[in-house]
């Protein structure tokens, strides 16, 4: 089932012909194919008085009379990272800025403008255990020519040419990466 749309019209489109798609959905869990309904919109806090849509759940029913399981489902825009504060914008502001040999603390500040950094941190190891993922996505596509061998940390020196070449592919490769491959980028 496609998880990640191009922006919230589509996945409006999407869920209200759930009825007429019934051939091309199925669950996961259960493997029913017509027992989804439209469940709610998914909101994420901008400001304190503010919400921005950035997806929709469906339910696999399993009330009136209908065979699903009762699970729920969550689909997002591409450009919204799920389980994440922060979108791919602050993905991308945060990885080109490793690519032009900036610190961590020093690009996790400037994507995100916090002063405690730390987190930067786990970005990259969220990333750095995605690496063979990232890998197998982009293994058809030419190699672009890059030269990390300046880095001192190992962890960078295998992580930046893997995301070089996913971001020389599109404007935002973390959008491309989600559209693509239908899951989420960290």
């Amino acid at each position: 089932m496609k998880q990640f749309f191009a922006d919230f019209k589509s996945i409006d489109t999407f869920t209200f012909s759930l009825d007429c798609r019934h051939h091309e959905l199925e669950c996961q869990h259960c493997f029913q194919h017509d027992q989804f309904v439209s469940h709610g919109v998914v909101y994420k806090q901008v400001s304190s008085q503010v919400k921005k849509p950035v997806g929709k759940r469906i339910f696999c029913s399993n009330r009136y009379g209908r065979r699903g399981c009762g699970r729920t489902f969550q689909l997002y825009v591409a450009d919204e990272v799920p389980s994440f504060r922060y979108g791919a914008a602050h993905l991308l502001i945060f990885m080109t800025a490793l690519l032009a040999n900036s610190s961590v603390d020093r690009a996790y500040a400037a994507a995100t403008r916090q002063t405690e950094t730390r987190n930067g941190w786990r970005w990259l190891n969220r990333m750095r255990l995605k690496l063979s993922d990232y890998r197998t996505f982009l293994r058809r596509r030419s190699r672009a020519p890059c030269d990390f061998s300046h880095l001192s940390s190992s962890k960078l020196k295998h992580l930046l040419p893997t995301l070089s070449r996913l971001f020389s592919v599109e404007t935002n490769g973390c959008v491309h990466y989600q559209i693509q491959q239908q899951v989420a980028f960290l």
